[in-house]
């Protein structure tokens, strides 16, 4: 078999197309939606806006709930899957300095998205959507824990195996930046792999700095939980923050 090389590429070029099958063991969408619709119920939510939506898995399903949604992503591979989804509006931009045309009744930011946020501009972003919503409205994000990034995928190799494709995922740690680098081989047509490298960064958020930056940004947060509703451990991977823009 052959193989091609292409040029390192920048987070989300290569794996956008793929992204949802590589992510559908570890992402319960329906479960977090859930989760996140019962919050919009008990606050009359009508629209909301999605912040670094991806492919528009928890838009979509926010569409189909009948809530006016937005996505916004800095990806635009990321959005032309997404708009296959649904018709819904999908804009490309930073989540730390959008604006919408008006104040909405709610922000989520779903799957890692506050994790590509530095730490010096976690207040800038949650400022940001603080200036986007309407008082009392719900933000409902999450961001990987620190015990996830360092001690479960930090400096370790995963890879997955499919026959059309191959990822191979390796992830290093340092201090509170993890760089993540994603080797995809993709077989062609003509049975030749054609090779794809991109790098992500993720930052590493300590529980403490996001529930003060939230305070300092004008939100309450009204509840702390593992994976969107679940008792919240020393070993959760993944923590959900309710919050409400005083």
């Amino acid at each position: 078999m052959l193989f091609i090389r292409r040029k390192m590429k920048s987070s989300y070029k290569v794996i956008a197309h793929y992204y949802d099958k590589l992510s559908g063991n570890d992402c319960d969408y329906d479960r977090w939606f859930a989760y996140i619709k019962e919050i919009a119920k008990r606050h009359g939510v009508r629209e909301a806006v999605d912040l670094a939506c991806g492919t528009g898995k928890i838009t979509a399903k926010l569409a189909a709930a009948g809530d006016k949604t937005v996505g916004v992503d800095n990806s635009e591979e990321m959005l032309i899957e997404a708009r296959q989804k649904c018709c819904t509006l999908f804009v490309k931009g930073d989540m730390t300095t959008f604006v919408l045309p008006h104040k909405t009744d709610m922000a989520v930011c779903v799957n890692d998205g506050v994790n590509y946020v530095k730490q010096a501009d976690l207040q800038k972003f949650f400022l940001c959507v603080w200036d986007n919503l309407k008082v009392g409205a719900p933000f409902v994000f999450d961001i990987s824990s620190d015990y996830k990034l360092r001690r479960v995928i930090g400096d370790n190799v995963f890879y997955v195996d499919e026959d059309m494709y191959t990822l191979l995922w390796t992830n290093d740690v340092d201090k509170d930046t993890l760089r993540i680098n994603l080797t995809l081989f993709t077989l062609g047509d003509d049975d030749k792999y054609t090779r794809d490298d991109e790098t992500h960064v993720q930052y590493i958020h300590r529980y403490e700095d996001v529930d003060q930056a939230l305070d300092d940004s004008g939100f309450d947060v009204a509840e702390v939980t593992a994976d969107y509703g679940l008792p919240l451990t020393d070993t959760a991977q993944r923590i959900t923050f309710y919050c409400v823009k005083r």
